[in-house]
């Protein structure tokens, strides 16, 4: 029960994170690139990495990786958001930014994720 309630606790620090994130004005009006979901993805991608680096290297505990991990980063990155601007953008005809926000979503969640795992197993990336 201890755990349930830190993850709703996390959870909701999680989406106060991405909430106040997402409220920075990082670009123009409402047809600009989506920065702050791209960089609330990638960091979040990085954390849970690094995060289960630091538990595979015994440096956190499973309860302290479930509370941080499904809690307050599963809380603070966002795949709707995401695919919901993803499919606004195709709908406005720029394919060529849309492509760019699905590569550099999948592809540098990935290698930030990588990175991440690296770092918390104690690595160099």
């Amino acid at each position: 029960m201890k755990i349930a309630i830190g993850i709703a606790a996390a959870g909701f620090l999680g989406a106060l994170a991405r909430y106040g994130i997402g409220s920075i004005p990082l670009s123009g009006g409402a047809d600009s690139f989506p920065w702050a979901t791209l960089f609330i993805n990638a960091s979040g991608s990085f954390l849970l990495g690094w995060l289960t680096g630091a538990l595979i290297r015994g440096k956190t505990s499973p309860a302290i990786a479930e509370i941080a991990g499904t809690g307050f980063l599963g809380a603070y990155t966002t795949f709707s958001a995401f695919n919901g601007q993803l499919w606004h953008m195709l709908g406005q005809g720029a394919n060529g930014p849309a492509a760019a926000y699905l590569l550099l979503s999948g592809i540098g969640g990935w290698w930030l994720a990588s990175v991440g795992l690296a770092r918390g197993r104690g690595e160099q990336a």
